[in-house]
């Protein structure tokens, strides 16, 4: 069991270190998780950049003859590793889904404390809370402006509160207006507070209502209403948001794809606790958390979502059925000009390992490090299949030591088959 004392040791590997060294006892105490949807996305983090677990994409120098095998990761929402690759990518999409010349507000819809548990409980209410997020900011708008608005929003389900625990709150970019029933655009300048907080309380209570016909859930309900006069906790950002639509959108995309915890905010593992920070969100204040590993560990998988779920949905003007036509509909009346290509609301061709690794740290990979020649991909090897591809770069290694009928230097054979590696899905308090 590994124990590390100081946030000096701590990185990356920490954090499979942790899931590596208790998993087993975890789902032997909380064995409801003892299902291969779970066991198979923590192995499969732990086993991120493993070239025997994951297989691997091999690299030689057609010069000199070195190789090179860049191990395949996980690409999983979970692994603090790959976080950053799919955070840039969501980026990359959410920022040309805005609408140009479209101004945006970024609202925050929250469940109060004593609902969360009824979610965690009801996992099947997360769809609905995101429609609901939708329903109540059309009926706000509408409000406001006095009149109906066909409005977009791009919803974003974030379950984690800063201290890991399960807090289910909704993450919106508003366009700040919409189209009227003359198909002309209105903007809206003025978001009233007041109105948005009782809207909120009004549209989350009806759905649970609806949602769950029990004495319980309308008990809870009517003291709700008694409970919270002013209507639930929402936030609004002050006036449009900044015109760096790529800034807005990668503040959003983080909480699509990012674990419940980065691990810079992890300070230390002995082997049996979990230290950790987070910033409180009434005091502002930094706090320091210390927990049993294996409630750590349960703080984190309770945030994975089940398989399947879009944990990031369009509404209105941004639905997928009509994203296209609005934003040429709305381009002749909005002051900034369309891209050169109207068809960049599709989802971009994923950034090269080579090209995302040289913008990140300055460097190649790709390039041989004793001639500085361009690597050129050689094999390509999964764990389960063996050699799936294969590239003959030359008959005849340069500077080999191996005799041709024998494996070069560096050359890995076909390993025997493997447990199958499954992304998964799932939930937890």
């Amino acid at each position: 069991m590994s124990e590390l004392t100081s946030n000096e040791h701590i990185d990356k590997a920490t954090f499979k270190q942790i899931f590596s060294d208790h998993w087993s006892a975890f789902i032997t105490k909380y064995p409801r998780y003892n299902t291969d949807d779970y066991d198979s996305v923590i192995h499969k983090m732990i086993a991120c950049g493993d070239p025997d677990a994951m297989g691997y994409a091999q690299y030689r120098c057609t010069q000199c003859g070195d190789t090179l095998q860049i191990a395949f990761t996980c690409k999983s929402s979970f692994c603090l590793s790959c976080a950053k690759a799919y955070t840039e990518r969501w980026a990359d999409f959410i920022s040309r889904r805005l609408i140009p010349g479209v101004s945006y507000r970024h609202v925050v819809l929250t469940v109060p404390a004593f609902l969360r548990l009824t979610f965690f409980q009801n996992p099947a209410l997360l769809p609905l809370l995101i429609q609901t997020g939708h329903a109540c900011l059309q009926d706000t708008l509408a409000t406001s402006s006095r009149q109906h608005l066909d409005i977009g929003s791009i919803i974003v389900l974030q379950t984690a509160g800063r201290p890991g625990n399960y807090n289910p709150h909704l993450h919106i970019l508003l366009t700040a207006g919409g189209l009227t029933s003359h198909q002309s655009w209105k903007n809206v300048s003025y978001f009233p507070f007041p109105i948005l907080h009782r809207k909120w309380q009004f549209h989350l209570l009806s759905m649970l209502r609806q949602q769950l016909p029990s004495p319980a859930i309308n008990s809870l309900i009517d003291q709700a209403w008694k409970n919270y006069p002013s209507g639930f906790v929402a936030f609004v950002t002050k006036g449009d948001t900044p015109p760096n639509r790529r800034g807005l959108a990668r503040y959003l995309a983080k909480y699509v794809v990012s674990p419940p915890i980065s691990i810079h905010r992890i300070e230390r593992y002995d082997g049996h606790t979990v230290r950790y920070w987070y910033r409180d969100h009434k005091s502002g204040q930094i706090k320091h958390e210390s927990l049993p590993v294996l409630i750590f560990i349960g703080r984190m998988v309770q945030h994975i979502l089940p398989k399947g779920f879009q944990r990031i949905r369009y509404y209105g003007l941004h639905a997928n059925t009509r994203y296209a036509k609005v934003r040429q509909l709305l381009t002749p009346n909005l002051p900034t000009p369309l891209p050169p290509d109207p068809a960049t609301f599709y989802v971009l061709p994923r950034q090269s390992f080579a090209l995302f690794f040289t913008q990140t740290f300055g460097s190649n990979p790709l390039l041989c490090s004793h001639c500085k020649n361009p690597l050129e991909l050689e094999l390509i090897f999964h764990p389960r299949y063996g050699i799936i591809r294969q590239f003959n770069l030359f008959t005849e290694i340069p500077n080999a030591t191996a005799p041709p009928s024998q494996p070069a230097a560096g050359f890995r054979r076909p390993l025997e088959l493997s447990q199958p590696m499954v992304q998964l899905p799932l939930p937890f308090l």
